[in-house]
């Protein structure tokens, strides 16, 4: 996605910089720095991005932090959002949903749309969440799970 981000940039570039010729020289400046803002903010974010997809930025202590954020102060609820990589043939959101329904606890409600699936309910304890979690990730075709999940268990 962002090579063609670029792509699209060089082309309007080459575009303003055609037009440059019928401008005046105040015109020409002006137009010239507003394409190297561009290109420069593209070039700066991508590897931003590019972390952002598939995690690799995310050091260990990040990830220790990440997952103590995403319980409650007391430990009594567990959520977050989290984003899974798409293997093998996607399913449809019906066959998602009968996949889930499959694996987790009866009094969990589970919503599919578009691929994002979101949890909710009680659970035994912080692991089992993560189990259910990493479970769902694995579904080809899901996309993003986000969870709000209760523990009847408390770790201290």
């Amino acid at each position: 996605m962002l090579i063609s981000l670029e792509i699209g940039m060089v082309v309007v570039g080459l575009g303003l910089a055609l037009m440059l010729v019928r401008l005046p020289k105040a015109g020409q400046s002006g137009i010239i720095a507003m394409i190297c803002l561009a290109l420069m903010l593209v070039s700066f974010t991508q590897p931003a991005f590019a972390g952002a997809v598939n995690g690799a930025a995310i050091t260990d202590e990040q990830k220790d932090l990440n997952e103590t954020l995403q319980s409650t102060p007391n430990d009594s609820q567990y959520e977050g959002i989290e984003y899974a990589e798409a293997k093998g043939t996607p399913l449809g959101d019906q066959d998602i949903t009968d996949r889930i329904m499959s694996k987790v606890p009866d009094n969990l409600k589970v919503g599919v749309s578009n691929g994002a699936v979101q949890l909710s309910g009680k659970v035994k304890s912080r692991d089992t969440a993560r189990a259910i979690i990493e479970d769902v990730k694995a579904i080809p075709g899901v996309h993003e799970v986000s969870y709000d999940l209760g523990l009847k268990e408390i770790t201290q």
